[in-house]
C-alpha cells in the first residue's frame, strides 16, 4: 500500500453526492473506482446508479441530450432507454431488443445526507458497513449536521485519507490557522477499533488561534480538549474535538465533529464531501468557506506530492516512515487486508465503530 498509486476495495461503501444535489427527474456524472457513472433519481425520488455508458453507440447517459423519463434513462443519441436495473426497455428505431443491450448497475443507499454506492459483489452491499452513523452524530442524535462541501483532489485517495488522519502536519502546513503550535509535538495514544484506527490527544488550558474559536463558538479562547483522529479504513475520516472553555468547567462538555468522506474516483483524483456534526448549533457564517480554504492548503500539496510521484515513478520515489505515521500503517494494513480478501472471494464482514473509552 503505497500513496500514489494504491489500490483500492471495491466491495466497499463510497460516498457518490450529497442527497440534495439530484432532484427527482434529474441526473449528474461522476467516477468511482475508475467507473464513469450516471447517478439519477426516478420521478419518484429513488436514487439509482449505473455505468454511463449507453451499450449502443457508446454516448454518455449524461449527455446534454439525455434524460430520465420516470425510472428509465434514455440516451440522447439514438433514443435508447434503459431501466433501473440497465436493461434495454426500449429502441424508437425498431426491431427487437437485444438481450445484450445492457449495462451494469450498482447498488445505492440513501443515508441521512449522502448517496452511498457499492462498487464490488452487489451479493454482499451490506448497508451494515457503511460507518455508524449515529456514532458521527448525523442519525438519532442530539447533535446537528448540515450538507457541507465537495472537493475534487489530484491525488491517490491513500494520501488524502492519511493526511486527514496525521495531526502532526497541523502544526507546520496550516500556519497556525487551527493550531497553536503544539499539536505535533504532543504525544498520542493509538486506537484500534474493527476498521476504525484512531489517534487520540489531551490538551489543558490550551490557547486556540481565532478560526479555532469561531468554529467552536468560544467566548474566550482556551480550553481543555480532546482531538481525536478516526480513520474508517477507506472510505471515511472524522476530525473530533470535545472541548470545555477553562473558566468554565462545570459547564457541559461540547463537540465538533470534522466528517469527510474519501471517494476514490480514479486512481490519481479523490472527492470528498466533507461537513460539521456539533453539539452546538454551528451559526458561524463563514464556516464552509473557512473549511474549503483550510482542507485546500492540503489539497495543493497532496496534488505536488501525486506529480512528483508521477514523474520519478515507483522505484524512484521511496517512502520512509516514523514514529507518528503508526496510525497511518495500520490503516493500511487493514485495508491490505480488505483487498486481500476481497480477491479471494471471502465474505465481507461488517466491522464495528465504537466511541473510545
Amino acid at each position: 500500500m503505497l500513496p500514489g498509486c494504491a489500490e483500492y476495495p471495491l466491495n466497499q461503501w463510497y460516498v457518490i453526492a450529497w442527497s440534495d444535489e439530484i432532484a427527482p427527474g434529474k441526473s449528474l456524472a461522476r467516477d468511482c473506482c475508475e467507473v464513469p457513472l450516471i447517478v439519477y433519481r426516478s420521478q419518484a425520488g429513488i436514487a439509482h446508479a449505473m455505468f454511463n455508458r449507453c451499450p449502443h453507440r457508446g454516448m454518455m447517459l449524461t449527455s446534454a441530450t439525455g434524460r430520465v423519463e420516470g425510472d428509465t434513462v434514455r440516451c440522447g443519441y439514438h433514443g435508447v432507454r434503459l431501466d433501473s436495473n440497465g436493461r434495454c426497455v426500449e429502441v424508437p428505431s425498431g426491431g427487437p431488443l437485444p438481450a445484450k443491450m445492457c449495462v451494469r448497475t450498482y447498488p445505492v443507499v440513501e443515508k441521512w445526507k449522502w448517496l452511498w454506492v457499492w462498487m464490488g459483489d452487489a451479493r454482499l452491499a451490506d448497508p451494515a458497513l457503511i460507518p455508524d452513523h449515529e456514532y458521527l452524530g448525523l442519525e438519532n442524535s442530539p447533535m446537528f449536521s448540515e450538507p457541507g462541501i465537495r472537493l475534487s483532489v489530484k491525488a491517490n485517495y491513500l494520501m488524502p485519507l492519511e493526511n486527514l488522519v496525521d495531526a502532526t502536519h497541523i502544526t507546520y502546513l496550516h500556519h497556525g490557522l487551527i493550531d497553536s503550535g503544539n499539536v505535533a509535538a504532543t504525544p498520542s495514544q493509538l486506537v484500534v477499533d474493527g476498521t476504525r484506527v484512531a489517534s487520540v490527544r489531551q490538551f489543558s488550558n490550551e490557547l486556540l488561534p481565532p478560526m479555532l474559536c469561531a468554529a467552536m463558538g468560544l467566548k474566550g479562547n482556551r480550553v481543555n480538549r480532546t482531538l481525536t483522529l478516526s480513520a474508517f479504513a477507506n472510505h471515511l475520516c472524522e476530525i473530533r474535538q470535545d472541548f470545555v472553555e477553562v473558566g468554565d468547567e462545570h459547564a457541559p462538555p461540547k463537540r465538533i465533529n470534522l466528517i469527510v468522506s474519501i471517494t476514490p474516483a480514479r486512481r490519481t483524483q479523490t472527492d470528498h464531501f466533507a461537513l460539521f456534526s456539533t453539539s452546538f448549533q454551528n451559526t458561524h457564517p463563514g464556516r464552509f468557506d473557512d473549511l474549503r480554504n483550510l482542507l485546500m492548503e492540503d489539497v495543493v500539496v497532496l496534488e505536488e506530492i501525486q506529480q512528483l510521484f508521477e514523474r520519478l515513478g515507483h522505484a524512484h520515489a521511496p517512502e520512509i516512515s516514523i514514529k507518528a505515521d503508526e496510525g497511518s500503517i495500520r490503516s493500511r494494513r487493514i485495508i491490505a487486508e480488505l483487498i486481500r480478501r476481497e480477491r479471494q472471494a471471502e465474505p465481507a464482514t461488517a466491522p464495528t465503530h465504537r466511541q473510545p473509552a
